[in-house]
């Protein structure tokens, strides 16, 4: 019964895309053939990881909830954070924190592979030559995340006030002429981040599919929950959550031998068209682009994003990452087992016990830094 109404949700959200971009069907003539798509059954399926193991990411994110009850210190430093770096925004971030929230993530994304590749990744997804990664990841039905993974159950389950909304006086409006970026968001919950939680499970997938760049992809998927503190619509903590939400999907998803089956198709399918827009191998063109970021400079600017100074609030936690992690970085070391992979993510974590870290079978995901892991060596 379950099934049956995960697949007619996902029939009826993909019938809504379909009408704008069909999944299917024949291309009109060109003289190169026209790059394949997925099939409307392969999309709907359903899969065992389209329901997480709690039913909802309620659990995974419920930290929270004793944060709330329990540690009003931290949910006073969650404000002074954002206020401290919402007032203090550069005209640069704030700009691109304006341009983020307007832009899909994977345009947004786009940026970190670096100044020829972004522009030929972003030429080739408006132009229609990547239909398997746009229908995995692009816009807010982006296969990976449905049907339940789009964060609107665990906003209204945990109902929690925006910054501007609970400080007016205190966090300062950016936003486009004639934008309503505060009046679209007013009285829509803050945890977890939806942009966050996107910029990082698109951003993992990329990093996934193009491991060269991973931890620069990682890095912005980190400024791209930054910008929401920016503008002073999120809080870390709903930064944070987003985080260790997508971290838990896209390993989920990896895991699902069905639904890695698409991941991989469309990973090919990626790699090869730009190969052929830039004509030589991918490795070689991006070693000669203008890089985002040095690899180092990724590393380090994404770990001050992971605790956006937070203390340890459990020193004596165990550091422990979910086996399931491992899939995580399977592209990145194909050579190596889980269990090396495992140590690998174990390694370049950062300690256990910081705000929302839990135990048990929903701990582990806050720790993962997966732009140290893509950078470490084995």
């Amino acid at each position: 019964m379950v099934i049956s109404r995960v697949r007619l949700l996902i029939v009826s959200l993909l019938a809504v895309v379909a009408v704008v971009a069909p999944l299917g069907g024949t291309a009109t003539a060109a003289p190169v053939a026209a790059p394949s798509r997925f099939s409307t059954a392969e999309l709907v399926g359903p899969y065992p990881s389209d329901i997480p193991p709690g039913g909802t990411y309620i659990p995974l994110l419920d930290g929270f909830a004793d944060l709330r009850a329990h540690r009003p210190d931290i949910i006073a430093q969650n404000l002074r954070i954002v206020q401290r770096t919402n007032n203090s925004a550069t005209p640069a971030l704030r700009a691109d924190a304006i341009d983020i929230n307007y832009d899909d993530r994977l345009e947004s994304l786009s940026v970190a592979l670096g100044a020829r590749l972004g522009a030929t990744f972003r030429r080739l997804l408006a132009g229609g030559q990547l239909p398997k990664v746009a229908a995995l990841l692009k816009g807010e039905t982006g296969r990976v995340s449905l049907p339940l993974g789009t964060t609107l159950l665990e906003k209204e389950y945990f109902n929690n006030p925006r910054p501007f909304v609970v400080a007016p006086n205190s966090i300062r409006r950016y936003d486009r002429p004639g934008g309503r970026l505060y009046d679209q968001l007013r009285n829509n919950g803050s945890y977890p981040s939806g942009h966050s939680a996107q910029g990082y499970w698109k951003g993992a997938l990329l990093a996934y599919w193009l491991p060269e760049l991973g931890p620069q992809l990682i890095a912005r998927a980190g400024e791209i929950g930054r910008s929401r503190m920016v503008l002073g619509v999120h809080y870390p903590l709903d930064v944070m959550s987003g985080r260790l939400m997508a971290m838990n999907m896209v390993a989920a998803r990896l895991t699902d031998p069905g639904f890695a089956r698409l991941i991989g198709q469309a990973g090919a399918q990626l790699r090869s068209q730009l190969e052929r827009a830039v004509g030589m191998p991918l490795a070689r063109f991006i070693a000669g682009d203008r890089a985002y970021l040095s690899r180092s400079e990724a590393v380090s600017e994404h770990r001050g994003m992971m605790t956006f100074g937070f203390g340890r609030i459990a020193p004596g936690q165990r550091n422990a990452i979910p086996a399931s992690a491992a899939a995580l970085l399977k592209s990145r070391f194909p050579n190596l087992s889980d269990a090396q992979r495992l140590a690998i993510l174990t390694r370049t974590a950062i300690p256990a016990g910081y705000p929302l870290d839990q135990t048990g079978a929903d701990g582990g995901w806050l720790r993962i830094d997966l732009a140290a892991a893509l950078a470490a060596q084995p």
